[in-house]
């Protein structure tokens, strides 16, 4: 019951892009009520924390957000810095055209957010043009090739480092989301896509031969409460997030 159970990677349903604009709203909001609730934001931030805390420039501290979706995990970032009163500029790409459009409506407060269209796999940025490059919940959506291909980008483009902060497959998991969308949720896209998120998620050691084929010499793989994974890779010997 406890053993992780083999990836089973199949397509979800906002990634078929068929579903008409509304119904896709109404999911993205489920989804930003569960990583409010269930970590989605707190893993991410709980890194980026180390690395600004590590930044020593007067200049803006810059990030790039590959497969930004609705943008919620940049405007976390960003409700984050304001507090510490941080200078950032984020830039959030992604593919798909009705996810850019609810994104713009959700960041006209954010200046600090820039929304570009494009692909994860080949992003129109210079090696070492970010000081930090984030993934947020968005690996598991892709073929192990491909998600060695998106960690090896990220390895490229950022300057001081990377976060790929996404789920960790496991069978109590799938069972608590299942559960969960069907007491807190009537949207179909919802109900389908949580549980097969889960099981096309990358398990910890996955993690590992994916950041070692993809060629980042310092890096580490942290689980975190409740069933996810923090991939944190830097450019010096000495990186030790705890």
């Amino acid at each position: 019951m406890f053993l992780s159970p083999p990836r089973n990677l199949r397509p979800e349903l906002l990634d078929l892009d068929e579903a008409p604009f509304e119904e896709v709203r109404d999911s993205l909001e489920d989804v930003r009520r569960v990583n409010k609730y269930l970590s989605g934001y707190k893993v991410l931030l709980y890194y980026v924390k180390y690395f600004l805390g590590k930044y020593r420039s007067n200049e803006v501290f810059t990030i790039l957000d590959l497969a930004t979706g609705s943008a919620d995990q940049p405007i976390a970032v960003v409700d984050m810095a304001r507090k510490q009163n941080i200078k950032i500029k984020i830039v959030a790409l992604d593919i798909n055209s009705k996810m850019l459009n609810y994104a713009f409506e959700e960041t006209l407060a954010y200046p600090e957010i820039r929304l570009v269209q494009g692909d994860i796999h080949s992003p129109p940025f210079r090696e070492n043009s970010f000081d930090l490059v984030i993934n947020s919940l968005s690996l598991h959506h892709f073929s192990k090739n491909q998600a060695v291909n998106i960690i090896r980008i990220a390895n490229l483009i950022a300057r001081h480092g990377f976060i790929i902060n996404d789920l960790n497959r496991s069978r109590v998991a799938h069972a608590f989301i299942y559960l969960l969308t069907r007491m807190l949720t009537k949207n179909r896209l919802t109900r389908y896509d949580a549980p097969v998120s889960v099981m096309n998620a990358f398990i910890p050691s996955e993690f590992t031969e994916m950041a070692e084929e993809a060629g980042v010499k310092y890096f580490q793989v942290n689980r975190h409460f409740p069933y996810r994974i923090g991939l944190v890779g830097g450019k010096k010997s000495n990186l030790a997030v705890k």
